[in-house]
């Protein structure tokens, strides 16, 4: 029996070139994730950014060179000591928000990115907290953080990074300053307190004052209502009585003579003002006017 090497030879090139075509075929098919994008080098060179989708490629020729995440990437600062304006050593941490815009400076303009933007952050922070006080760093987290990302960005542009936001976390003084800082929010505190506790006070005593002023006011109104409802009773009185008088025959001078006796019971001194009806001031006038002439008829006779 004779073996045929000739066959098996043709077998094995087939089933190589069945391979190599296999490798072609799917090796020329690039698939990119969403949020995602691929660098392409052709013989060693960049050639492309492939965005997310189906890509076809030429085997052998262009390679996927990087793997690059187009998300948003948070990146945390760990707690660094800083100096402030006024010699204080305080430990602060952050928080940066950025994402990558531009593939190509991020792979092939920096050697390690994140490294990069982690060492200008802490350095931009230190020199932002080194210009102010204490209590400014307290207070002005926002401003910290306003002028941290315009630094940042300005610098990591040309590696085609965006910072969208920079958050400090926390901001720890020394535990002297923190006690002595207690203290101070405590006094501050009682002070509030005692400003708030006298100015009620004063309150209650002006609404105490005005509300015995308004007591005495009202107290005062009905007592002088009272006496004028009572001298116009009391004339009423001495009206209907005097009109009684009239109609039972009295005489003029009776009548007069009745007048004065009633505005003298009238005028006892209860109050300063007397209420007089009409009749009352035409019969003091005529009265007033036979003095006169008994007085003038006692002259001329003397």
């Amino acid at each position: 029996m004779t073996y045929n090497y000739g066959m098996d030879f043709a077998i094995v090139t087939l089933g190589f070139f069945i391979i190599v075509a296999f490798m072609l075929f799917f090796g020329a098919f690039v698939i990119v994730k969403q949020g995602y994008c691929k660098l392409v080098t052709r013989l060693g060179s960049y050639s492309q950014t492939l965005p997310a989708g189906l890509h076809v490629i030429v085997p052998f020729v262009d390679t996927v060179d990087r793997t690059v995440d187009l998300r948003e990437q948070v990146l945390p600062l760990q707690s660094q000591s800083v100096i402030t304006k006024d010699n204080v050593n305080i430990n602060v941490d952050a928080v940066v928000y950025y994402q990558i815009v531009n593939p190509f400076s991020a792979i092939y303009e920096i050697s390690n990115l994140v490294y990069a933007i982690e060492q200008l952050a802490l350095t931009s922070l230190r020199n932002i907290v080194g210009d102010m006080t204490l209590d400014q760093t307290l207070t002005s987290r926002d401003t910290i953080n306003a002028k941290l990302q315009e630094i940042i960005d300005v610098a990591a542009s040309k590696w085609g990074v965006k910072t969208n936001r920079i958050e400090l976390k926390d901001i720890s003084p020394p535990p002297d300053i923190q006690q002595a800082m207690n203290v101070q929010m405590e006094a501050e505190r009682n002070r509030r307190a005692a400003i708030l506790n006298a100015e009620g006070a004063k309150e209650s005593e002006i609404l105490r004052a005005e509300g015995e002023k308004q007591a005495v006011i009202k107290r005062a109104e009905a007592q002088a209502q009272k006496v004028k409802l009572e001298v116009e009773a009391e004339a009423e009185t001495a009206k209907l009585y005097i009109e009684h008088l009239k109609a039972a025959g009295a005489t003029k001078e009776v009548l007069q003579l009745m007048y004065m006796n009633t505005l003298e019971k009238v005028a006892d001194g209860k109050s300063s003002k007397i209420f007089l009806p009409t009749e009352s001031v035409s019969a003091l006038g005529s009265i007033a006017a036979a003095g006169e002439l008994f007085s003038t008829k006692f002259k001329d006779s003397n």
